[in-house]
């Protein structure tokens, strides 16, 4: 490890033990120019660095898991945190689900407050003081649970930038996976960064997919990776099955070329002026619709594969954002035509399409 990043890192922490927030701002942007100037080795040596400090901190001083999940985005692995990161935004989620129960009973009929700096002080001050109020929960655990209505969204930002690391969501156990939808959907109605911290739980990765066109009787066989949601999903369609039917190609207008920049690489919106518009509706293998609002897990599997079924689009339904994870790199991949044999297989085991959906009908 760098000596200088070290150094920086342990005056961060006696910034943190002083208590002082601007010493510690400072300390935070002295350690990010740094790494920043140093290129990925220093980028990574902070990440190192600064992980085993992470389970430990609260509060205003989370937005050291903010540096860590931006020294990421300048270009250090992420591989640091796979064993930290995860759960401690996992418990930020769960804590901060108990503070308005914990509330209610300790604030008398106050309002609880905004989470903002400003309310950290009142909140703390009413919750530890009423720890009695939960059996077995010392003033300690209970400060814990207060600062997490205020530090949840820091550890979040952090988890969502190191989420769009394909290897990184491979490493992390499939039981802290699980936690962090749980907990993201108790508090999903509050924070839209829980809705994506859960949506990027459940991407799929190396993940076979059987298009079927029932229409021309042809099927594919692709592999996909890091679609954060249908949308998404339906743009790479159609940017890689639509073509000449000559050559077994789906029969379609191609999408156009900023649709597909949005959906992989480039600016993820397209707005009102240029919006995606879906050249097919999906089904899944038993029948149910796939809508684009939705994600590639929905896709139920048949036969322990996930299939999708081409139905026209029946009317226009337009796209304004391509992506919906601007830094998680997707991947569709059309690996082969399916032979024909194979393709009546495939259509032998399908079920009708339910068209019971009213956006099924656009």
């Amino acid at each position: 490890m760098p000596s200088e990043i070290q150094r920086l890192v342990d005056d961060l922490v006696t910034q943190m033990k002083s208590g002082s927030a601007p010493a510690y701002r400072t300390a935070m942007e002295r350690l990010a120019d740094a790494a920043r100037a140093g290129g990925p080795e220093s980028l990574t040596a902070a990440v190192e660095a600064l992980a085993p400090l992470l389970p430990d901190l609260g509060g205003d001083f989370a937005m050291t898991a903010v540096l860590a999940g931006a020294c990421v985005e300048w270009g250090a692995s992420p591989m640091a945190l796979v064993d930290v990161l995860p759960r401690r935004a996992s418990e930020a989620m769960k804590l901060n689900a108990m503070v308005p129960g914990l509330w209610d009973k300790a604030a008398r009929g106050r309002p609880l407050p905004e989470p903002v700096s400003a309310s950290t002080h009142p909140l703390l001050r009413t919750l530890t003081g009423r720890a009695r109020w939960r059996l077995g929960v010392d003033k300690n655990t209970m400060a814990r649970i207060a600062m997490s209505w205020f530090d949840m969204e820091h550890w979040l930002k952090a988890l969502i930038t190191v989420m769009a690391d394909a290897a990184f969501r491979e490493a992390v156990a499939d039981d802290v996976k699980t936690e962090l939808r749980e907990h993201a959907e108790a508090v999903a109605h509050r924070s839209q960064r829980a809705v994506w911290a859960g949506a990027l739980t459940a991407v799929l990765d190396d993940e076979p997919l059987v298009v079927i066109d029932p229409r021309a009787h042809r099927g594919y066989a692709l592999t996909m990776s890091g679609v954060g949601d249908n949308g998404q999903l339906h743009i790479l369609l159609a940017d890689r099955l639509v073509g000449d039917p000559g050559q077994g190609m789906v029969a379609g207008d191609r999408p156009a070329r900023s649709w597909v920049e949005a959906a992989t690489s480039g600016d993820p919106r397209l707005g009102t002026d240029d919006p995606a518009i879906r050249c097919f509706r999906l089904f899944d293998g038993q029948g149910a619709y796939i809508g684009p609002e939705g994600v590639p897990a929905d896709i139920g599997p048949l036969d322990g594969t996930r299939v999708l079924v081409l139905h026209p689009p029946n009317g226009t339904y337009m796209l304004g954002v391509g992506r919906v994870f601007e830094h998680m790199k997707p991947t569709l991949r059309l690996d082969r035509i399916l032979e024909p044999a194979e393709t009546q297989r495939w259509l032998a085991r399908l079920a009708p399409a339910v068209e019971n959906d009213m956006m099924a009908d656009r």
